[in-house]
């Protein structure tokens, strides 16, 4: 993390353990908090890849998920990069900037990735960079009241399409999924340099509560995103995680790893599990992995993927089921354990 942003965070009520952010003040509330009012949350534990060359739309193209020609500056998207066999190794959100993209993923998966992804470079003309630590990211979920006043006074064209992306001197600010309700906030992350961000956050704090990041991962639970870390990698095809759903994957651009097998599920197969949202009857955060179980099934239901609390203090999970197990008593970890009850998603799911 920068100092210099550490500094504006302080100065915002920030509490740290040496480098990483743990409560706003005493307002780490959160759950309160987010029911209130408009929030923003400090993202660095997010890791960020920069890339850029002659050859980065072709290379990332060839690799990934979705169709990287579709990225422009004023629009993003959702992506995955899988191995040979179709599982998951990594999930993204991409946006572009100065002829460079940006990919955002789970921090402790950065090293594996960059180091994967640079064998397949050899002669293209493509450079991979670790940016985290020299840019600035945050969110920010606000009401449409508060989107529309920020809108005017900064000339911004925010519109409602996720992963629209809207540029402000050397910052993006891209649209992210939000979840249901007909008051719920809008999601926005902000990437970019340290001045123009700076600039954005102490504007926003004039309508919004800085909180921890658990909030965030919460709303990416709400709001169906999966986050795919490195307790998770390869475990799953996009199918797997709604990808296909969200727009994350696409069966027309061609060629990338694993996509024989993803095109194979979609066209002559069945999906068997996806990623389901529940709420857990504990407060206590399971881990990735953990075992989800349905009553009378010898077999396991499923595995968690993501957890956060909600703001009645309950845990809320993604976590990927078998779909003829999701309408069964459910529990973490096993008979006795808390029970979980199946929760809406924000989108429309075919189980065909």
């Amino acid at each position: 993390m920068l100092q210099q942003w550490k500094d504006v965070l302080i100065d915002s009520g920030a509490q740290f353990s040496d480098d990483t952010l743990v409560s706003f003040d005493d307002t780490n509330k959160t759950n309160n908090t987010l029911q209130q009012g408009d929030v923003m949350c400090d993202l660095s534990q997010v890791g960020i890849i920069r890339v850029t060359g002659d050859d980065a739309t072709d290379f990332l193209q060839n690799q990934l998920t979705n169709d990287i020609n579709l990225v422009t500056e004023s629009k993003g998207q959702l992506s995955a990069w899988c191995n040979p066999k179709g599982r998951t190794i990594a999930t993204f959100i991409i946006h572009k900037r100065q002829d460079a993209y940006y990919l955002t993923l789970s921090k402790d998966l950065m090293g594996y990735v960059l180091k994967r992804l640079s064998m397949y470079v050899m002669r293209s003309k493509v450079v991979l960079e670790d940016v985290t630590e020299s840019l600035v990211h945050f969110g920010f979920a606000g009401s449409p009241a508060t989107l529309e006043c920020l809108s005017s006074a900064n000339d911004w064209k925010l519109n409602s399409e996720n992963y629209s992306s809207v540029i402000d001197g050397n910052v993006s600010i891209i649209k992210i999924p939000s979840p249901a309700g007909e008051n719920a906030s809008s999601r926005y992350e902000v990437i970019g340099e340290l001045e123009d961000a700076t600039r954005l956050w102490n504007s926003l704090r004039a309508y919004a509560q800085p909180v921890n990041s658990d909030t965030w991962s919460y709303l990416n639970i709400a709001s169906g995103l999966p986050v795919v870390s490195a307790d998770s990698q390869e475990a799953w095809i996009p199918q797997m995680l709604n990808l296909q759903i969200i727009d994350g994957v696409s069966f027309k651009k061609g060629c990338f790893p694993g996509q024989e097998i993803v095109a194979r599920l979609k066209y002559l197969g069945k999906n068997k599990r996806r990623a389901f949202r529940l709420e857990l009857d504990t407060d206590t955060l399971p881990t990735v992995g953990e075992l989800i179980v349905a009553e009378g099934e010898s077999a396991e239901a499923g595995k968690v993927l993501n957890a956060a609390l909600n703001p009645e203090g309950k845990v809320e999970v993604l976590a990927v089921l078998k779909i003829a197990m999701a309408d069964k008593p459910l529990s973490l970890g096993d008979v006795t354990g808390p029970s979980a009850k199946v929760l809406e998603l924000p989108f429309s799911v075919d189980e065909e």
